[in-house]
């Protein structure tokens, strides 16, 4: 499977910020790097994958296919982030006890997991679109919608 510089983009940043999560780390080392492959990433992903998933939609179905990608996409994005919260909270407060050091270890760890898991779903949409994709490039003819001229 061939990937995209951008899903390594964001995949790295995720693994690089599972990595670089200490107790009394900075701002600068542990957590901007990750945040800038991650934003990076899906910031130069996200565009063509919304425009390819309305190519081909008639004019008269534009705004119904438009709109059904943005409720996918928020949809997605309030279960995944209840599901990652789930996973983080649960992940490391279980049978402990609640001393601050504990929590301050408790709070690195459950971002580790909720990035580690973040990634592997990541790697699994991956696999998911090779599979289910077409190859190649939308055919080129008569735009779907007309030109807007401003």
């Amino acid at each position: 499977m061939v990937r995209s510089s951008f899903e390594t983009a964001y995949q790295d940043g995720f693994r690089c910020q599972a990595a670089t999560l200490v107790v009394g780390g900075g701002y600068a080392a542990g957590v901007l790097p990750g945040l800038l492959l991650i934003g990076s990433g899906i910031g130069l992903s996200l565009p063509p994958a919304v425009s390819l998933s309305i190519h081909g939609v008639g004019v008269e179905d534009a705004g119904v296919a438009s709109a059904a990608v943005n409720t996918m996409q928020q949809v997605g994005g309030a279960i995944g982030t209840a599901l990652l919260n789930t996973l983080a909270a649960s992940a490391y407060l279980v049978g402990r006890s609640s001393t601050p050091a504990t929590v301050a270890q408790a709070q690195l760890y459950s971002y580790s997991t909720a990035y580690w898991w973040s990634a592997g779903l990541f790697v699994t949409g991956a696999v998911i679109a090779a599979l289910t994709f077409h190859k190649g490039r939308p055919e080129s003819g008569e735009p779907s919608a007309p030109l807007v001229r401003m």
